[in-house]
């Protein structure tokens, strides 16, 4: 039996020695075949060197441990990973766990500690091996099987893979898939909001929904027409009908059957596309064409369809629509000032443009992803940190192939733009609390000396009239107004010292001239100071 293979990553030479010396590893039936002094080392060598498991350290140059797990398990999910570190830190651990990092230790670990823990990862990948062998020879046996073969020469045919007419008949009697003919047509079935509705399926659901689809249209097409059913896609199926004079006017009563069946049984919407009549099996990709150009026509005629090819409809699907820059300027304009209703006007525009123009289904995906990676732009312009944005806007390409009508697209972007508009909301009312706060406890230190503000805007590195806007809209006042009232404040306690005057008090509050302040003071409590101190 093959030694197991072993990495050792750390910066430290003493580190790597001791972990390569203290332990005599060939009993274990382990190999330490290399050493790297960082996770970018590492994994160079671990694309030549092929190890079971690699031994890091967290704390490297170039690329730490954590990195180099998370590459490792992107590139090689095999290999066994531990993490040896002198950090006991919980954040650390809770990463690596993430990851899906084996082992974490902490420095010092013993010998026998180590011993333990790598026996232990030998006796797994032994397990996973044979398993994986078993595995294999089983998968080999299934793909090998009759169904298998026959789907995958079906995919074959269908993609033009296959044009000489003797030969495919030949191969088709071979399989035992009937070509009888005279004529062909192809149907593709593809199941709506499939990436949506799956999304939290395991592969095991999204087989039996795909086997239970596939049954249906093999029972309903098949006893009309000569059929051969395949997947083609994970959410779509082709049937291939052997047509005739006598049957030829059934394919769209077959297909309304399909979708009832289908609604009914598995409780799903499906489209249909049906492709031309055609004389040759050469000619079969092509009518597997004309299907899926139906399909694709759902981005406009929308979801639960029986559609027919239409070349004339074909014709129309046109290239990207190109958004003049000064449109793109003004729907930035209208998320800068959070104008939802003017956000929402601006794409029905482009839409209902898409729409009469025919731009195809991936047109239409390409200028969604587009709008999302220039509003995140800007919106980061603006000061937001990419981290406080939804985490579906990181990743818009994806998100946007969920949805397969532009009525659909276009809503999911009038969510991703009320998600940046409610982000911009909470980080202006952050940043206004800021810079209030910031205010006043600077107001708080300085009253008593001539306060502008002017000073106290360039304090807080914001314009006066900026400062002026926002402190209205967090305290309801003006600044001034707001200060005279926290300086009368500050004056009251002081006006019970009678050895004070009354011009001393002014002065120690931020007031040179008493006449003014006894004006403010009035104002806010109705009496004079003098009148104040007296009813004290």
């Amino acid at each position: 039996m093959s030694a197991i293979k072993v990495l050792i990553v750390d910066d430290e030479v003493i580190i790597r020695k001791g972990i390569r010396t203290s332990i005599d590893w060939e009993p274990l039936g382990i190999e330490i075949i290399g050493e790297a002094r960082n996770g970018q080392e590492a994994l160079e060598l671990a694309e030549s060197l092929q190890p079971d498991i690699v031994m890091t350290d967290i704390r490297m140059p170039l690329m730490d441990g954590l990195a180099l797990a998370a590459k490792l398990k992107e590139q090689k999910p095999h290999i066994k990973i531990v993490i040896v570190s002198g950090y006991d830190d919980f954040d650390y651990a809770r990463q690596a766990l993430k990851i899906g990092v084996s082992e974490y230790l902490t420095k010092p670990v013993g010998a026998e500690e180590m011993k333990k823990l790598m026996s232990k990862l030998r006796d797994q990948i032994r397990a996973e091996r044979e398993r994986h062998n078993e595995e294999s020879h089983n998968g080999m046996l299934l793909r090998e099987s009759m169904p298998y073969i026959q789907a995958k020469w079906l995919n074959r045919l269908l993609k033009g893979e296959h044009q000489d007419e003797v030969t495919i008949r030949d191969r088709a009697r071979q399989l035992h898939i009937p070509l009888d003919g005279p004529e062909y047509a192809v149907v593709v079935i593809d199941i709506d909001d499939y990436r949506l509705i799956m999304e939290q399926s395991t592969d095991r659901e999204k087989e039996l929904i795909q086997f239970a689809i596939q049954n249906i249209a093999e029972e309903l097409f098949g006893e009309k027409f000569t059929t051969a059913v395949c997947r083609t896609e994970e959410d779509t199926l082709a049937v291939l009908l052997s047509v005739n004079m006598s049957n030829k006017h059934l394919i769209t009563a077959c297909c309304e059957e399909m979708q009832q069946c289908v609604r009914r049984y598995v409780k799903l919407s499906v489209t249909l596309g049906i492709g031309s009549i055609i004389s040759s099996l050469a000619n079969v990709p092509a009518s597997m064409e004309e299907a899926m150009s139906a399909i694709r026509s759902k981005v406009y005629r929308g979801k639960g369809q029986i559609i027919v090819f239409d070349a004339k409809e074909h014709a129309q699907m046109k290239s990207p629509m190109l958004i003049p820059t000064e449109e793109e300027l003004e729907l930035l304009q209208r998320l800068a000032t959070m104008d939802f209703a003017g956000i929402q006007e601006r794409l029905d525009k482009w839409f209902r443009h898409c729409a009469e123009e025919g731009v195809s289904y991936q047109h239409v995906q390409t200028l969604c992803v587009k709008l999302v990676v220039l509003a995140t732009t800007h919106v980061e312009q603006m000061g937001v940190k990419r981290t406080d944005l939804d985490p579906v806007l990181l990743n818009p390409y994806d998100e946007v192939k969920k949805y397969e009508t532009a009525h659909d697209m276009k809503q999911w972007l009038l969510k991703m733009f009320e998600s940046f508009i409610q982000t911009i909301s909470q980080y202006k009312t952050s940043r206004y609390r800021n810079i209030v706060s910031v205010a006043i406890q600077y107001v708080q230190e300085h009253y008593a000396e001539e306060l502008k503000l002017e000073d106290i805007a360039g304090h807080v590195y914001v314009t006066p009239n900026y400062f002026s806007r926002v402190f209205k809209q967090e305290t309801g006042e003006h600044f001034t107004e707001w200060l005279n009232k926290f300086r009368v404040e500050k004056a009251k306690p002081l006006l019970r010292d009678v050895s004070l005057k009354v011009y001393e008090v002014a002065e120690q509050v931020g007031y040179n001239d008493y006449k003014y302040f006894a004006h403010i003071f009035k104002k806010y409590t109705g009496t004079t100071p003098k009148e104040y101190r007296n009813q004290l």
